[in-house]
């Protein structure tokens, strides 16, 4: 067949596989399968390897979305191709072109594109430019092409990193994982704009460095092989290896998915809503479907405010300032995540807590944080799932609930308390974490009563020790009419106590070894602590770092801060200010 004669100019695309892969847990099983443990070196061949088990060697279309790099024309254009054959030894296919796609309307010169698009047709180009057309597939027979060229096409763009190749990185499972988190987040907006924004500065950036190593490398070679040494590429070199070096060490910390929460909020604007002042305070009204039941409801329990109508509580979470109401009506509602509650609100579900269920769906660590002076949340629950960190976070300020029900549903911690914070529980349930049900950050304050910390895989709650003793400085825990049962472990767990021993056993309900710690004041009122895997209060005074609130990723953490300071504003604010300080230098694309 003569691929000039058959060379035609189109006005539309055909339709191709729209590939979404959503599942996290999928695709980190797949690419671990994949090139799990593979060293960048062999990474082309491992994907090779699961490119030719996969793909058809042949006889399919595809439009062919050229680069500056690989298109035969002086610009980027989409082509209609055809595959002749996909290599058995690198990511690439053979093609003729058989279209190019171009606006209605544009003239064009026919004979002088095919003159330029067929003098080296058929071409080898990447895989990753080809995009499966579906038209006419009526047996959908190269739908799995289509997903496994998607799988090699967001690894190279969104998964490797410029500096793969310069450290020989090895694909571990932890550093997938971090990779692909960080993907997801920036692929479904979880993160701020601006924020991503700076991540593709550092990509893009570290792209052009090991360009410019390569060509340096080329050239310095050259000239040992002529015995002259350029004394000055080898000093460029070294600097540009410095400047990729830093740009790795602020990636690595982004990725690290902890970390990254925090880096959020530095990167979030105080408040967008600021801009559009109100003149009343705003009362949202979460529902599936609003009849007058609902409405009139409503205005028996609020006539005085504006009303707004939401399907989506994320929106409510999100937008709320001082002195709005949120309120809920019975309900499954799925969350990618609540965002950051930086304003004084109240949030109140109308009817039964077990009715009115907020669910963490995406891949977000936390779905729940809290910030403000004061807030109050009722008859709500907060679910988790597995990977996630805390189904609520309260960084500052505080946080009270009553008539909730907070079911970790599989994430490590049932409510987390950072430094110098206060929370309320009444009537409240907290079930189901994998690790602590409670955990409590030194100086931090919790009021407990009429409520329940069970089914925890560890201890019911966990309360770090306060190690530079202050006489004015305490950590606070009220327990009222409260049950702590059926957990893993101890029914509450001293971290970190800054004594040389103590004994690690002590009778069922047996509170008063609490009255051993200057640092803790403590009021136990009908509380019932039993039936714990560990008998009473126990006692740790090793001094362990948390690292199992942080992912295995690589970090690379400044001299002057420490992986055992406790996890909040104030103690990661020096390497918070250093990421942003440095982040900010570079330009956004």
């Amino acid at each position: 067949m003569d691929p000039e004669s058959d060379f035609y100019i189109s006005y539309s695309c055909p339709s191709v596989y729209k590939v979404d892969l959503t599942s996290f847990k999928d695709m980190l099983l797949n690419y671990t399968d994949i090139i799990g443990g593979v060293a960048f070196s062999s990474l082309e061949a491992s994907f090779v390897e699961y490119v030719t088990s996969i793909v058809e060697p042949v006889g399919w279309k595809a439009i062919w979305r050229s680069t500056k790099n690989t298109s035969p024309l002086d610009t980027e254009y989409d082509f209609i191709a055809e595959v002749t054959n996909v290599s058995l030894q690198t990511l690439e296919a053979d093609i003729i072109v058989k279209s190019i796609i171009i606006d209605d309307g544009i003239a064009y010169n026919l004979d002088e594109l095919k003159k330029k698009i067929n003098t080296e047709n058929p071409r080898t180009v990447p895989l990753i430019e080809l995009h499966v057309v579906s038209e006419d597939d009526f047996e959908v027979e190269f739908e799995k092409t289509a997903i496994a060229i998607e799988y090699v096409r967001i690894f190279f763009k969104h998964i490797c990193r410029p500096w793969d190749s310069e450290e020989e990185t090895v694909y571990t499972e932890e550093i997938l994982k971090s990779r692909l988190q960080l993907y997801f987040d920036m692929k479904n907006n979880v993160l701020p704009k601006t924020m991503i924004s700076k991540i593709k500065s550092i990509l893009k950036e570290g792209s052009r460095i090991v360009k410019e190593l390569k060509t340096l490398y080329t050239e310095m070679q050259v000239s040992d092989s002529e015995s002259e040494i350029n004394e000055d590429d080898l000093m460029h070199s070294l600097t540009l290896r410095k400047k990729l070096e830093k740009l790795q060490a602020k990636m690595e910390m982004l990725e690290n998915p902890v970390i990254r929460t925090f880096v959020t909020k530095k990167y979030t604007p105080a408040r967008s809503l600021k801009k559009q002042p109100k003149s009343t305070p705003v009362t949202y009204v979460i529902a599936k479907e609003f009849g007058k039941d609902i409405l009139e409801k409503v205005l028996s329990l609020e006539s005085t405010s504006v009303l707004e109508f939401e399907h989506n509580p994320e929106i409510a979470f999100k937008h709320s300032t001082t002195g709005d109401k949120i309120f809920i009506f019975p309900g499954i509602y799925e969350c990618d995540n609540l965002g950051w509650l930086e304003c004084d609100i109240s949030v109140q579900g109308i009817g039964m807590a077990a009715d009115i269920v907020l669910e963490a769906t995406g891949n977000s660590d936390v779905l729940l944080n809290c910030l403000a002076e004061k807030i109050m949340i009722e008859n709500i629950s907060l679910v988790g799932k597995s990977g996630l960190l805390s189904p609520i976070v309260v960084h500052h300020g505080e946080t009270h609930l009553e008539s909730c029900i907070i079911d970790s549903n599989g994430a490590k911690i049932g409510i987390l308390l950072l430094e110098g914070v206060e929370a309320s529980l009444e009537n409240c349930s907290v079930i189901n974490s994998t690790e602590d049900g409670i955990q409590m950050r030194s100086l931090s304050s919790f009021t407990i009563k009429s409520s329940k910390i069970l089914l925890s895989r560890r201890h019911g709650m966990q309360i770090d020790a306060e190690c530079a003793l202050s006489p004015n400085s305490f950590t606070k825990i009220a327990l009222i009419d409260s049950q702590i049962t059926d957990n893993g472990g101890h029914g509450i767990f001293l971290n970190n106590v800054p004594i040389a021993e103590i004994s690690l056993q002590r009778p069922s309900g047996d509170f008063n070894v609490l009255g051993l710690f200057p640092w803790l004041k403590y009021q136990i009122e009908d509380t019932v602590m039993e039936n714990n895997g560990e008998n009473g209060v126990g006692i740790s005074s090793a001094c362990k770092k948390r690292d199992h609130l942080l992912s295995e990723s690589t970090l690379l953490v400044p001299s002057n801060c420490s992986l055992t300071d406790d996890l909040n504003h104030s103690a990661l604010s020096d390497l918070l200010n250093e990421i942003n300080i440095s982040i900010d230098n570079l330009e956004p694309n």
